[in-house]
């Protein structure tokens, strides 16, 4: 079962462990998914915001999905 969290500083502290970065957008917001060993975190964010971490953990060389 995957947990969300609504902050994105708890969010990056994941996404800098994760093995992978998911990435899912709608309408409305993008949906980001940290995949770690044990647990999925997700969180809901707008699209400008969205961009800004996915360019960042591209950046940092994380394998990052895009659905």
């Amino acid at each position: 079962m995957p947990r969300e969290v609504f902050l994105v500083e708890l969010w990056r502290r994941y996404a800098d462990k994760a093995e992978e970065i998911r990435v899912k957008r709608y309408n409305d917001y993008v949906k980001l998914k940290a995949r770690l060993n044990h647990y999925l975190y997700t969180i809901k964010v707008p699209p400008d915001i969205a961009n800004q971490l996915i360019n960042e953990y591209k950046s940092k060389n994380k394998e990052i999905k895009e659905y």
